[in-house]
């Protein structure tokens, strides 16, 4: 859940300057109930939506739905900021024209949002204002845990929801909110239970019939499916999701990198080093001292 139960809303901060990563901001192809309000503030980035790959090189709004597939990767230079929402948190009592027309709308998936917005888009400086509220709200909030910021206070939730109000005004007096269109995508909705079922048994041996059986193909349809949608090989994609499982036992646990390699499904420890090097430029070891250090600085 996005925030807590009673105010479900949460912040993500990416910066390049404060990660202790050195290949970049990657977040994997996911999705969620929740409505996610994207900021590419400085940098170069690659959204994939759904199955739709855009390149972002300048500042930028994006809007991702909800339950729709999604991932962002940014190789350097990055400074990024999500914030997450259920659409009920907008949900009001009295049966106004905003109630009918807007929120409603959204709270039954009738009218989509624009994907991106630029700065020579309509109403972009105003949601750059109401943005910039959201971001002091959340960045003086005291209650994070992971990379996850809430906000607690009577006056912050209400700062946030009036700004994400005011951010719906300005897209419905622009026409940029749309009505949906009904979707028909069994292959986008299996291609889900795959990463699904990746995220569950990355642990174990995972074989590329277990994957093409999922979605009632041939191994080789799949592979090419897989890779045009996702950017990447099945295989790839697996050790994408050990390696990001093995970065984060290495920062928050003291378990060997033996002990680490084997919970994220690698039993060759040449070939687990060799993956975690390609991707994260250094050794787990390595890793663990550099996330350390940042922890130790954090603290000081």
């Amino acid at each position: 859940m996005q925030g807590s139960y009673t105010f479900p809303c949460s912040m993500y901060f990416a910066d390049y300057r404060k990660d202790i990563r050195e290949n970049g901001f990657i977040t994997k192809t996911h999705w969620h109930d929740a409505v996610e309000l994207l900021h590419f503030e400085e940098g170069t980035y690659l959204l994939t939506y759904n199955t739709e790959q855009l390149t972002i090189s300048e500042e930028a709004f994006g809007f991702i739905e909800s339950g729709r597939l999604h991932a962002i990767r940014s190789e350097d230079g990055y400074i990024e900021q999500a914030v997450l929402f259920e659409p009920s948190l907008l949900s009001v009592s009295t049966v106004d024209a905003s109630k009918k027309t807007i929120i409603d709308p959204l709270l039954h998936s009738r009218v989509s949002f624009p994907k991106l917005l630029t700065a020579s888009d309509p109403g972009f400086s105003e949601i750059s204002e109401e943005f910039d509220r959201i971001r002091k709200v959340f960045s003086a909030a005291d209650d994070c845990e992971g990379d996850q910021y809430r906000v607690s206070s009577p006056s912050g939730q209400l700062h946030t929801k009036a700004a994400l109000l005011n951010i719906l005004a300005v897209l419905y007096e622009n026409k940029l909110l749309t009505p949906s269109v009904e979707s028909n995508d069994l292959r986008g909705e299996a291609l889900k239970s795959v990463i699904l079922y990746i995220d569950q048994n990355y642990s174990h041996s995972i074989y590329l019939t277990s994957l093409a059986k999922i979605m009632n193909m041939s191994e080789e349809y799949f592979c090419r499916f897989f890779k045009k949608a996702m950017g990447k090989t099945p295989i790839t994609y697996v050790n994408d999701v050990r390696m990001r499982h093995a970065a984060l036992l290495l920062e928050k646990s003291d378990l060997p990198v033996t002990q680490i390699a084997l919970d994220c499904g690698c039993v060759n420890m040449g070939h687990f080093i060799s993956e975690f090097r390609k991707r994260l430029s250094c050794t787990p070891l390595e890793y663990r001292k550099k996330a350390q250090e940042a922890e130790r600085l954090r603290n000081d």
